[in-house]
Formats: C-alpha cells, sequence, structure tokens
C-alpha cells in the first residue's frame, strides 16, 4: 500500500481501492469534524448527562436550512444507542428524535412520537388517551434527552395553536425531566420565543453561514482529508474564498460541490482538486442528505 500522508490515517488504505469503489466512498455520507460541530455535541453531551431536577435547562440549535444541524444530532444519537433491558424486556431509548409536524396539533404530535417509540396508538384515540399512553411509554423506554427537528413548523399554526404546542413541549419536559433540544431555522427561535416560560429555559446555539477564516479552513482541512484522492489538494486563500462565495457559505453546498470535485478528479485520473476546478464552478446545490 502507498503512504498517502494528505489523508486520516484510518482512511488511507481507501485511497488503494478502484475508482468505482473510492466514488461510491466519496458520495456516501460521513462525519466531518470541525470545531463548531464538536462544540454542539459537547453541549449535546453536558444535557444527557444532566441530572434530573424541576426545572431542566433545554437548547435550540437554529441556522439556515443546509447547514448541518440534523447531522449533529445524528451523530450523537448514533453515540447513544437503544439498548436492551433483558430484565424488563424493553428496548431503552436514551434519546428520542423526531420531526415536528408540518403544522401545530396535539394529536398528530402524540401519533408522531408514538411512531417513533415503536408503538401503534389506540384506534380513534382521544387527545388524553394519546397523552396517557405517549407518557406511559416513554416512562417505559427511559429518553434522557428529547430532540425535535424543524420546530420552525410551529409557525404555520394560528397563534392559539403555536400556544398550545409550546405548552405541550413545556409539559413533556416538567413531566419526564429531561431536556430537550430543539432544531430548526432562524423562526424556530421565534417560535419558542412565543412562551416566555419555555423561552427562558433554552440555550440558544446558532449555525450561521460559513465564512472565509480559520474555521473554515479547518472545516476544508478535514474535509478534504476524508476524500480518498491519491495526490495531495492545495488550495490558496483565493480558492477557499471562491468556495465561500459560490456555496453562499452552507455546509451541505461545499459538501456538494468539494464531493462532485472529488469524483471528477478521479474519474479524470488527476487525483487532487485544483483552484482552476473551483473557478469554474459557478454554483453549487445543497445535498438532500445534508440539508438540515
Amino acid at each position: 500500500m502507498t503512504e498517502y500522508a494528505h489523508l486520516d490515517p484510518a482512511l488511507r488504505s481507501l485511497a488503494d481501492l478502484s475508482q468505482r469503489e473510492r466514488i461510491e466512498r466519496i458520495r456516501a455520507d460521513r462525519w466531518v469534524d470541525y470545531p463548531r460541530a464538536r462544540e454542539a455535541l459537547a453541549r449535546l453531551d453536558e444535557l444527557f448527562l444532566f441530572p434530573k431536577r424541576a426545572r431542566m435547562p433545554n437548547l435550540l440549535i437554529f441556522g439556515p436550512s443546509g447547514m448541518g444541524k440534523t447531522m449533529i444530532v445524528e451523530k450523537f444519537a448514533r453515540a447513544h444507542p437503544p439498548v436492551f433491558d433483558a430484565a424488563s424486556g424493553v428496548h431503552r431509548k436514551p434519546v428520542i428524535v423526531l420531526q415536528m409536524i408540518p403544522s401545530p396539533d396535539e394529536g398528530r404530535f402524540y401519533h408522531r412520537l408514538l411512531a417513533v417509540i415503536g408503538a401503534l396508538p389506540p384506534t380513534r384515540a382521544t387527545l388524553g388517551q394519546l397523552e396517557t399512553q405517549a407518557l406511559f411509554l416513554l416512562g417505559e423506554v427511559k429518553p434522557r434527552m428529547l430532540v425535535i427537528d424543524e420546530v420552525q413548523n410551529l409557525m404555520a399554526g394560528s397563534n392559539r395553536e403555536q400556544r398550545r404546542m409550546l405548552n405541550l413541549l413545556r409539559f413533556l419536559g416538567n413531566e419526564l425531566r429531561i431536556p430537550l433540544v430543539c432544531l430548526g431555522s432562524h423562526e424556530a427561535r421565534d417560535a419558542i420565543r412565543g412562551d416566555a416560560h419555555l423561552n427562558s429555559r433554552f440555550d440558544p446555539f446558532g449555525l450561521p453561514p460559513w465564512r472565509y477564516d480559520a474555521d473554515f479552513h479547518g472545516l476544508m482541512g478535514s474535509l478534504l482529508r476524508t476524500l480518498p484522492l491519491r495526490a495531495p489538494t492545495e488550495l490558496g486563500e483565493s480558492a477557499l474564498k471562491r468556495i465561500v462565495e459560490v456555496t453562499g457559505g452552507v455546509t451541505s453546498a461545499i459538501f456538494r460541490l468539494t464531493t462532485d470535485l472529488a469524483v471528477e478528479a478521479i474519474a479524470s485520473g488527476a487525483e487532487r482538486i485544483t483552484p482552476a476546478d473551483i473557478f469554474e464552478r459557478r454554483v453549487a446545490s445543497p445535498t438532500p442528505e445534508l440539508a438540515s
């Protein structure tokens, strides 16, 4: 095997694979480490270990679509997978992740929550029955964190509907005594602010678009070290600034652009991304899997 010092040590063997295999690896989902993501994961870890108390702290991770909010939470959830408790015969779910329904409706929310837990709601159940079943089963699976994505969907309802859903979230946090983590756009922050009591418990954590700075250098360095190209890619200031320009600083668009260029570099035999490749690109669209 040839030594590829420009790649992460754990990934160097991938550079010896065939073109087809390397292209498949490049196009697959992968975690890319960078400081802001590490900080978000550290905040999640802190909440996960927080002891139960009457007023639990919560976290709101917000930013434009495509900045990697969902990717961060998925990595955190993978680090805390369900565990089967042989004594009780129940699968414990330390982290429950669900998406907010498209418009605020308490019954539909409980249906979504029960589906994520893996339970069927009673036929024609009343809201009270859904609530009772959800609380009982949550007590069985013993989550230590409830994560709700796309919280800005609350804004689709009337003021009354929004208040009812915010009350529901506050009720769940109080009843279960576990931290809530909400994800969404800047509108998600406005939605949480609709309940003064709930808002006071949420610590905001923003993921703004990238700018050309040291953190962006770190992101690109980490990303390039994951791509199994056989020759090192060297990008100067102008090329990196161009990446920020054509992608709008959106993480998913940056990943898409870099992935496309890496695939082309393998297919052409160039085995590296050049500044000229970047300046020939005008726009990069966010990939669906990294769109949140």
